[in-house]
């Protein structure tokens, strides 16, 4: 039976809102990624050695555990709902953005939460202004999504990196476009709703 193994703020949350979003069900379970073990108490790394989130496990025991596959899995159960169908344009611009978040944005972020010098910080603050003027500039533009300007799961991925600022101090308030995308994808009732299912630690989306 397939399951999905996240926790409610990481990267791994965006596998879970998608699900909601795409009414697709799941069987779920949260994992503690500093201690490895799941809700359940089981050893995540047995589940899935890298230790990361999200993980999917398939029927077939197959192990999706990056992020972007993950999206993609569960939006090809709902087709058409959070992604453009395979093979057309639309869909590789969703699978573009999906890893311009993953390697230039969430990748930025990931440092910020270890132990930095306040130069090193500054550093890394740098680069993600550069990456927040091109999702301005390039991706956004006038849209309020960031592919075809419909809602898929490359703006429920970006949404979640975007809630890591208030924790490592990161105003992304500073960066009006990309700020009112954030609470765009925030106040979306599948969103919402998602959020709300997560808070009780469920057993399924």
């Amino acid at each position: 039976m397939t399951k999905l193994y996240y926790t409610p703020q990481s990267c791994g949350a965006a596998s879970f809102i998608a699900a909601v979003a795409a009414g697709v069900h799941i069987n779920t379970e949260q994992a503690d990624i500093k201690t490895h073990k799941t809700a359940s108490g089981a050893d995540y790394y047995a589940i899935n050695p890298k230790g990361n989130v999200p993980a999917l496990v398939l029927d077939d025991n197959t192990l999706l555990n990056e992020g972007a596959a993950v999206l993609q899995w569960i939006a090809d159960q709902a087709p058409g709902t959070i992604a453009a169908a395979n093979g057309t344009s639309e869909r590789y611009l969703t699978q573009v953005a999906l890893n311009y978040v993953a390697s230039e944005v969430h990748a930025n972020f990931g440092p910020l939460f270890g132990p930095l010098s306040a130069e090193n910080k500054a550093v890394q603050i740098d680069k993600l202004d550069k990456k927040f003027k091109y999702i301005t500039e390039h991706m956004l533009n006038g849209q309020d999504y960031l592919v075809g300007n419909k809602f898929s799961i490359a703006d429920i991925y970006l949404y979640i990196v975007l809630s890591w600022g208030q924790w490592v101090g990161v105003d992304v308030s500073a960066y009006p476009t990309v700020h009112k995308f954030y609470q765009r994808i925030a106040e979306l009732p599948a969103v919402k709703e998602a959020h709300a299912k997560m808070a009780t630690n469920p057993s399924s989306t």
